[in-house]
């Protein structure tokens, strides 16, 4: 299946670890992280330590699968997401990215707790359309491989306008670049679906927590 397909392959079937404090601790299945916590990534450092510990898997879709995790109570420790069950050698660069992601996660749930609607999908800036068209597919599919991986697998069991969103999000992870609409109607139409992603998030997010 290769490294990548493994990787999703263990996110979907709860490859998620429990407990939410990374750094400087172990949660119960052996992943430590040794030294002091880092801000939250942008997106090219969060692109930069998936690399230097070898994950192919991109920064938006990181993000995305974070995202869908936070947006479950009793949210979970990111580490298995990225390396699965087996905890991976504890390399500088894997510890670095497990303390990257255990404060991105955090980041994360801080803006959809928070009351200003700060949340937004982690997607590059200043590439061209079809690498923004390719970043905001990988973000929704990470997204719903999240919300899956923490337990959430069945969208119809949930309310009408939810179960709605996440299966327009599962249909944005298949969106690929329209030759036929100029770069301007393209990038318009990315802008409203971002904008689609962070309200329909933030209807999870208070649905599943708060029951609102």
């Amino acid at each position: 299946m290769g490294r990548r397909g493994a990787v999703l392959d263990s996110c979907a079937f709860s490859a998620f670890t429990a407990g939410t404090e990374l750094p400087a601790a172990t949660n119960p299945r052996g992943y430590t992280v040794n030294g002091s916590s880092v801000s939250p990534p942008d997106y090219d450092d969060l692109a930069a330590a998936l690399r230097a510990a070898s994950v192919p898997l991109s920064a938006a879709e990181v993000h995305g699968v974070l995202t869908g995790a936070a947006s479950v109570p009793e949210g979970r420790a990111p580490g298995a997401v990225i390396f699965g069950d087996t905890p991976p050698p504890p390399t500088a660069e894997t510890e670095r990215l497990l303390r990257v992601i255990a404060a991105l996660q955090e980041d994360i749930r801080a803006r959809l707790e928070g009351p200003d609607f700060q949340f937004q999908p982690m997607l590059p800036s200043g590439v061209p359309v079809s690498e923004h068209v390719e970043a905001l597919a990988a973000w929704a599919r990470g997204y719903v491989l999240g919300l899956a991986a923490a337990g959430v697998r069945d969208p119809d069991r949930l309310k009408g306008e939810i179960a709605e969103f996440l299966l327009d999000a599962e249909r944005i992870g298949e969106a690929e670049m329209d030759h036929d609409q100029t770069t301007e109607a393209q990038e318009r139409e990315i802008a409203e679906i971002v904008e689609y992603l962070r309200a329909g998030v933030q209807l999870v997010y208070d649905e599943l927590h708060h029951g609102r």
